[in-house]
């Protein structure tokens, strides 16, 4: 019964192959970083190379998800390694709300928290390939296992470390926060991790890392008020129990973090896995313990949590017949030239809009890119630049002649 959230979203999932193409925003970053690992492991997983030529810039995260798409893009080609990333990243959080819960709450607490997960401030940070859809995942885990096998906790903890930077202010304040003495070799197992990470990012603190993409309120806010209806009073029944404090302090501090960094939507989004656990139990009681017409608006609010995302994987238009279109979709024709015009050792220009994207597409350098330049770095044109101008791509030489247009598809 709590795993029934898992198979209906993973029937969807199948049913409305979303995740066949790329997608905006981020995912332009971590497939740049992905390629740089797959063509260089040793240099890809401390440098991002391929922009930003000759000087490249510093990592923006922990390499782990970008290792593991690039062993996927590996084993079984972009598309491949781009559907199992997308699918993974949203059952595994459905999966771990509802085990976890049940765990700790019962069986009818998991089934309610694997709904509740799916209320989610950012769908969009749920359904595309992210680093950070995984934190919430390892510091649930984390805090769970602590209480089960402190040697797989000490594992999960490292795992979110070398995952995302905000695990780097999040995942020991959490396990300190179930008692440090008791939690000594977990502590002491995740510092390696933590010192290499914490010096990296200092070392480069004047270097600009992955932008931010600000908060923003919509109507998936008004789902999320549920899981806030669930969720708050589920922190309140579970005040005395081993949990609490772990994930008490995980929340304060990752919502601090991003107010601070202005994108308090990506707070309550890390925040959201915690309260559908919890919440899972305030539902739960609510069932056993209410009355008829309580017990319907309740089970009404639960369906209801999911809607917002369940609705856009029901909406999209993708469908398994589309795998013969190009993974890039309309950037193909541009991926196609620029590997016809250039040896693999070239160096090319690129708009920043499309920058990140001709570094993942052909594993070209490119003396340009999207997410801001090193300190010092001046751009330079080559014999190869493409501009972006009116829907299509225009290629010029050095001498700014037009030498070629590119139509999209």
């Amino acid at each position: 019964m709590p795993f029934i959230p898992l198979i209906i979203v993973a029937f969807l999932l199948i049913l409305k192959p979303y995740y066949l193409f790329p997608t905006h925003g981020d995912l332009d970053f971590h497939l740049v970083r992905a390629r740089e690992i797959l063509m260089d492991p040793i240099q890809g997983l401390f440098w991002d190379y391929l922009v930003y030529y000759p000087q490249g810039r510093p990592l923006g995260h922990p390499p782990l998800i970008q290792a593991v798409i690039a062993g996927l893009w590996m084993y079984g080609g972009l598309r491949f390694a781009h559907s199992i990333m997308c699918m993974a990243q949203i059952l595994v959080t459905v999966f771990t709300a509802s085990w976890v819960a049940s765990r700790w709450y019962g069986r009818q607490a998991g089934l309610i928290a694997g709904a509740l997960v799916l209320a989610s401030p950012r769908p969009d940070t749920l359904s595309v390939i992210m680093p950070a859809a995984y934190i919430p995942v390892l510091v649930v885990l984390t805090v769970y296992l602590l209480g089960e096998d402190r040697l797989s906790a000490a594992v999960t903890g490292t795992l979110a470390l070398w995952t995302h930077f905000i695990a780097l202010i999040t995942v020991v304040p959490a396990v300190m926060a179930d008692g440090i003495r008791r939690n000594l070799r977990v502590i002491a197992a995740l510092l390696p991790s933590l010192i290499l990470w914490w010096a990296y990012f200092l070392s480069f603190r004047g270097a600009p890392q992955e932008a931010s993409t600000g908060g923003y309120l919509s109507v998936t806010w008004l789902v999320f008020m549920v899981l806030l209806y669930f969720g708050i009073p589920g922190l309140y029944l579970v005040r005395e129990r081993r949990e609490f404090r772990p994930l008490l302090v995980y929340m304060v501090v990752v919502l601090a973090a991003e107010f601070l960094f202005d994108d308090i939507s990506r707070g309550l989004q890390y925040v959201a896995l915690p309260l559908a656990v919890v919440g899972g139990y305030a539902g739960s009681r609510m069932l056993e313990n209410s009355s008829g017409v309580v017990k319907l608006v309740t089970v009404v609010l639960i369906i209801s949590s999911a809607t917002v995302f369940t609705e856009q994987l029901l909406l999209t238009d993708m469908r398994w017949s589309d795998t013969v279109i190009p993974f890039e979709n309309h950037y193909h024709p541009l991926k196609e030239y620029i590997e016809t015009h250039t040896g693999p050792d070239e160096v090319v220009w690129a708009s920043s809009s499309i920058a990140d994207k001709v570094a993942w597409m052909t594993g070209r350098r490119v003396s340009s890119g999207h997410y801001g330049p090193p300190p010092g770095f001046r751009e330079t044109h080559q014999r190869i630049n493409i501009y972006d101008e009116n829907g299509k791509f225009v290629v010029r030489d050095e001498k700014n002649r037009t030498v070629d247009v590119i139509y999209p598809l």
